[in-house]
This record gives structure tokens, C-alpha cells and sequence, in this order.
């Protein structure tokens, strides 16, 4: 196949990509080029900014392609962009959406495909958003849109950084010390190992089933958050000596460092994958515990793991928990950040 990657550096579009090389097909990916690649093998590189007027458009024009995936659309804009520059051009237009679509709690879980949307934050609006433009598009002038969710997502390519942004917390279990997990720490979660979800975005490409439908890629494995740190601490031969802390107090005294606190992770995030198990012939199989351990070696090998004594984060605001602190701004040991583009709204 003939497949264009918009994006295909960041964590997930790096694995699609080594896994469509693998398979001997033909990939251009489109980017900045700004960003280190990971996969190995040739591909045929269209540099731009789709945030720039006119810059995918211009990279693409006479192009056609048997398939396009998206990995970087979280504005409506972007779908309307997609449908303006793809349709007529590409069979297939699959777009990377996201589990925050259905916002939370919801009523039922596993989710299903069905559950009514109800997004809470900016980043699952926008999603949904683009999510309804591509599908009331499909199938015009020949091109099928594919909708595709992933829930949490991790690996080689990114951090084990929990719920605070905090790249110290292997280092913190390794030395036994306190981390913090919002509330009781049994909200219902799911966290995927990157390839695994890389194959069902693979395996929706040209697939007649996936034409104009909708998947979770999400793990099969459940647990809460406490089994999730649980399993971190074995990957990195630590302990989880675990504080819970009401999101509430961490939402006020830390906006940033508790964006996904409160937008996301205090929600049950356990979705039906019944519809990619059958159409996409989906599985996970890459261990929680295995997962973290992969993430670790790759943290290790890349100097990406901090020690207790580079990030303070955590230490600052158990310290102003037991004090029962409103305010920790005047902190000089630490930053209330994010890398989502440091926001406090999402």
C-alpha cells in the first residue's frame, strides 16, 4: 500500500509506521521535521506545518494515496482540512481520535461505541469534533473514513511518568518513597503496550469492514490505579508506597501537574473491544509489568529517568498536603507544569 503519514514521529505513529515498513509497504510521512525519528527503514519525508496555511496542502498537491492516517488532528479545523485536501485523493482517511470522546463517568462500563459522547475538557470536544466531520464525509467521491480510539498508550517513546508528570517516579519506587495517587486510587483503568495498538491501525488499512466505523484499540488487561502503580513498582524492582490524595485539593493546588488528574485519569477508563477483536482481528498482548519494563529500558538507555533529587514535585506537594496548604506557588522547588502545552484547562 501507498500510505501517508500525517505525523509519524510521535509515540503511536512511530510504531505504525516501523510496522507498515515491515510489511513492505510504501509510507511518506509529513512533519515539521523537527522531531527525531525511532523507526528504522526509508521513507519518503514532505516537510511542513499543517497549522501553517497552505503547508500540507502544498506538500501533498497531485498525490494520491491508498490510505492516509492522521496522528495529528485536535482542532475541527483539521477535519474539514482533511476532507478538503484527502477526499477524492485517498481511499482511506483514518483518523487517531481518542477515549475522551465519551468523557466521564460513564453509566456503563466496558464503554461501547454506542455510549452517548459527553466529552469533558477541550481535547476530547475537538476530537469529537473531527470525528463527525470525517464520518459525514465517508464514502463521498470514493474515500472512507476510519475512526479509530486509544485510550492510555505507552512504551518505548515516552515516560513513565503516572499521574503527575513526573519522570522521577521509578527513581521515587526504587527508593521506597511516597507517591501520590489521586482519591482511593481504585478507579477502573487500561493501559496499552504501543505496538499492540499499532497493529489495529495497521490492520484497518484497505479493510472493507473498517470503512465508515469505529474502534477502541484499547488493553484487554484491567486493573485500578493502584494495580497500575502496583505493576510499575515490580517493573522497576521498587515499591508503591502509595498516598492517596483527593483530586479535588490537587486540582487547586496544582492545575497543571493535574490536568490529566482531572480531565481523564479519574475517570474509569475500561472500553469493549469487541467490535476491533472481530473486525480488526485486535488483541493486546504485551503485559502491564512487561510494558513498564520496556518503558524503564528505554527511559535508561535514552537518559530520559530522573533522580529523586532533579524532580521534586511530588516531595512539594506531600509536604503541602500534610500541611494542608491552599497555595504552593512560592515553592522555589518546583514548577506546576505540563507537556501537554502547560495549560490548566484541557
Amino acid at each position: 500500500m501507498d500510505v501517508l503519514v500525517i505525523g509519524g514521529t510521535g509515540l503511536i505513529s512511530t510504531a505504525i509506521v516501523q510496522q507498515l515498513l515491515d510489511r513492505g509497504d510504501h509510507v511518506t510521512v509529513f512533519n515539521r521535521g523537527e522531531t527525531k525519528v525511532r523507526f528504522e527503514g526509508e521513507v519518503e519525508r514532505l516537510s511542513g506545518n499543517r497549522w501553517e496555511a497552505g503547508s500540507l496542502e502544498k506538500a501533498v498537491a497531485g498525490r494520491k494515496w491508498d490510505a492516509v492516517i492522521d496522528m495529528a488532528a485536535f482542532a475541527p479545523q483539521n477535519g474539514t482540512q482533511l476532507v478538503d485536501t484527502f477526499w477524492g485523493k485517498a481511499g482511506q482517511v483514518v483518523l487517531c481520535s481518542t477515549a475522551c470522546v465519551y468523557g466521564g463517568p460513564s453509566a456503563t462500563l466496558p464503554i461501547v461505541e454506542t455510549v452517548p459522547r459527553r466529552p469533558f475538557g477541550m481535547y476530547g470536544i475537538n476530537k469529537a469534533a473531527i470525528e463527525r466531520i470525517l464520518l459525514d464525509h465517508s464514502g463521498r467521491d470514493g474515500t472512507q473514513a476510519t475512526i479509530i480510539r486509544p485510550s492510555y498508550t505507552t512504551g518505548e517513546g515516552a515516560t513513565a511518568a503516572g499521574l503527575l508528570f513526573d519522570d522521577s517516579l521509578v527513581s521515587r519506587m526504587r527508593h521506597g518513597l511516597p507517591v501520590i495517587v489521586m482519591d482511593d486510587g481504585n478507579c477502573p483503568w487500561a493501559i496499552s503496550h504501543v505496538s499492540d495498538v499499532a497493529r489495529g491501525f495497521v490492520a484497518s488499512l484497505g479493510n472493507p469492514k473498517a470503512f465508515s466505523n469505529d474502534y477502541h484499540l484499547t488493553s484487554h488487561e484491567h486493573t485500578d490505579w493502584n494495580g497500575v502503580y502496583g505493576a510499575l513498582a515490580q517493573a522497576a524492582e521498587g515499591r508503591s508506597e502509595i498516598v492517596h490524595i483527593p483530586s479535588t485539593w490537587l486540582r487547586q493546588v496544582a492545575p497543571r501537574r493535574s490536568l490529566g488528574v482531572w480531565f481523564i485519569y479519574r475517570f474509569p477508563s475500561v472500553y469493549d473491544n469487541a467490535k476491533a477483536e472481530r473486525d480488526l482481528g485486535f488483541s493486546t498482548t504485551v503485559p502491564l509489568v512487561e510494558t513498564f519494563r520496556r518503558q524503564i529500558r528505554w527511559m535508561e538507555e535514552t537518559k530520559k529517568l530522573k533522580s529523586v533529587t532533579d524532580e521534586l514535585c511530588q516531595d512539594v506537594l506531600l509536604d503541602g498536603w500534610r500541611t494542608q496548604s491552599q497555595w504552593l506557588g512560592n515553592d522555589p522547588r518546583w514548577v506546576d507544569w505540563n507537556p501537554w502545552g502547560n495549560n490548566t484547562e484541557n
